[in-house]
């Protein structure tokens, strides 16, 4: 796991430098380099795999292909056994030869024979190009800015905007992505002038151009197995996932919560084990307390046998806001990416490698919006006027800031069940509907957006999705959108900030190829979720972990915006800052305030998201 930077179409061993220092959280074990006539590699390294051996920029042996690569190619030890039949030869034991080695043999279609997480850059000198690429769910990140004849590329944003007089607008698209869904929408960057390749994608440089091309396409014809076979065919790839997903030569751990997700993890970490494996489960140690599954996270702990680690949030989480910008470069609405932050920074202590749960919910059916998708079918057989003459009442029912959100999901419910499905799970998924952007933008930026439609992006992946289940359209959406722009997103920032490597089993492109393929009955039936894994583990888990609910991992933002954050909230928000940034209209931003801290309606995630940008203006852009 490390950090890249470099630039292509001319050569500036002082810049690289730069660039690739601020990437040293992500690679503090050391750095490397390589300069060509056109072209500079700068390498942050974490050692992980090959301790010894693995230093970047790596090159073939005969100096004719450069690499700078962030990740882990979990297949990498069966890749190479392939290679070597085919007569190649290698210098190394790291997944980094592995990878120009497939270049070697496959050129671009290399990416198509990888299987793990990355973001690389490979100088073809033969060639005179420059081959980028990022896995198919991006959970490794990779910008990039084509300034007149030179690109510049790296891990994070930061490393580019070190550039000199490198230009700061603003792209108001990317701002309106950003208020719909917390995050941008991949290419886009709140910079007009960076843009981030997408999960899947491709790109190659060469006489000036970049061309990129989508690489990766999800599957999700649906495949006719009887349940039992299906449970098989899942019991097998977990275990087949697992098996590349322990590979390390430093110390390795696992997060545990109470939750099906991490449980079936660790159980198959211990299998593999030849020493107790660490976890780590976390809780709050403020009063108000939403989430703290530390006595479930203990006990299975104990059914594991694992050396356990108990992890508290301070209670000052909400002074982390700068860190926060710092790591992301841009505005990131999630407050979860708080408790990630302080949970990382601890867990850093104890180990190097850490695997997450993350991708279990959108892969196998976990979100309870997926039972609403099939509640929303159910209720469509009530005729549209009589659900049009019940919505208005339900829309006056009044939202608790306090974290229960079931009020503001029956509100969701109703109006989006006046929709079409596709735009109804659109709704739910955006923070911001037309008629609240209108009363939010002031007309300078109405104009600018004018015609412009946020949700159109959750559209796209429906509409090319080929089932028309819509239980299997919401998870394709999801993995194409909320899953890498939203949680392996913060995932990745909020570990490598401190030098800590997440791996994601549940997230791995073979094992969601498999469940989306299917039948999304098999994942989800009534308000049961993730039936299949349930299933799946069972007589492996203690069975009250089998089947517990899904609680969710959110720290009390609602709370802490009409209390510890009220002042900050107050004063980047007045009146006076809206209308000198002049991009809202102060009035609505005042109501929005004045609604949340009277309990009329809870706007946790809206007003988190303005303050964040408004903190971002102040210390990126001013």
């Amino acid at each position: 796991m490390c950090g890249i930077a470099g630039i292509a179409g001319r050569r500036d061993d002082a810049l690289v430098h730069t660039m690739t220092e601020t990437l040293r959280h992500r690679g503090p074990d050391d750095a490397g380099y390589y300069h060509d006539t056109d072209l500079s590699l700068g390498h942050r390294r974490l050692k992980v795999i090959d301790l010894a051996t693995g230093d970047q920029p790596m090159s073939d042996g005969d100096g004719q292909v450069w690499v700078v690569y962030n990740g882990e190619i979990y297949n990498y030890l069966e890749l190479r056994k392939n290679l070597e039949a085919k007569g190649h030869t290698f210098r190394t034991q790291s997944d980094t030869e592995v990878l120009l080695h497939a270049w070697l043999e496959y050129g671009q279609d290399c990416v198509d024979h990888l299987q793990g997480m990355f973001a690389f850059a490979l100088w073809d000198k033969r060639e005179q190009q420059l081959f980028l690429a990022r896995d198919p769910l991006g959970v490794k990140p990779l910008y990039y800015s084509v300034q007149g004849n030179t690109l510049y590329f790296s891990s994070e944003m930061k490393a580019i905007l070190t550039v000199p007089d490198f230009p700061r607008d603003l792209d108001c698209e990317a701002l309106d992505d950003y208020l719909s869904y917390l995050y941008t929408v991949p290419p886009r960057t709140m910079f007009k002038a960076i843009r981030q390749l997408s999960p899947g994608h491709c790109a190659t440089w060469k006489n000036g151009q970049l061309q990129d091309r989508r690489y990766w396409h999800l599957n999700c014809d649906e495949a006719q197995h009887s349940e039992s076979e299906w449970i098989e065919a899942v019991q097998e790839q977990l275990q087949d996932t697992m098996d590349k997903y322990m590979q390390s030569d430093v110390p390795l751990g696992a997060f545990l919560s109470g939750g099906l997700d991490s449980a079936s993890i660790v159980h198959h970490m211990t299998r593999h084990a030849t020493q107790p494996v660490d976890t780590f489960t976390v809780g709050f140690e403020s009063e108000g307390t939403i989430l703290d599954e530390r006595a479930e996270a203990r006990a299975l702990a104990k059914h594991f046998g694992t050396t356990h680690h108990e992890l508290t949030v301070p209670a000052n989480v909400t002074d982390l806001m700068d860190t926060l910008l710092h790591h992301f470069d841009e505005p990131f609405g999630n407050p979860t990416a708080l408790l990630s932050y302080t949970i990382c920074e601890q867990v850093r202590k104890q180990v190097t490698v850490v695997l997450s749960g993350d991708g279990g919910d959108e892969s196998f059916g976990g979100y309870p919006r997926y039972a609403g998708v099939g509640m929303a079918q159910k209720y469509r057989a009530i005729p549209k006027a009589l659900r049009a003459m019940v919505n208005p009442i339900i829309q006056c029912l009044p939202e608790s800031t306090s974290g229960n959100h079931a009020l503001r999901r029956l509100r969701q419910f109703s109006a989006g069940s006046l929709l079409s499905p596709v735009d109804m799970y659109a709704s739910w998924l955006s923070y911001q509907n037309d008629a609240q952007r209108a009363t939010l933008y002031n007309d300078s930026l109405q104009r600018d957006l004018s015609g412009r439609q946020p949700l159109d992006t959750i559209r796209g992946f429906a509409a090319e999705c080929a089932h028309t289940d819509p239980v299997t359209q919401a998870m394709y959406i999801d993995l194409h959108t909320f899953l890498p722009n939203n949680v392996l997103q913060y995932g990745d920032r909020m570990s490598m900030a401190h030098g800590l490597e997440t791996r994601v089993p549940l997230a791995d492109p073979k094992l969601v190829e498999l469940l989306m393929t299917m039948p999304s009955s098999l994942k989800v039936q009534g308000m049961e979720t993730k039936v299949l894994l349930r299933k799946a583990m069972k007589g492996k888990l203690p069975e009250a972990d089998r089947t517990r609910k899904k609680l969710g991992f959110n720290p009390p933002m609602g709370t802490w915006l009409n209390t510890t954050l009220k002042p900050l909230l107050e004063d980047h928000l007045s009146v006076e800052r809206i209308e000198t940034r002049g991009l809202f209209q102060a009035d609505t931003v005042q109501k929005m305030i004045q609604d949340h801290q009277n309990n009329r309606k809870d706007n946790t995630l809206q007003l988190w998201s303005l303050l964040l940008l408004e903190r971002w203006f102040q210390t990126t852009i001013d």
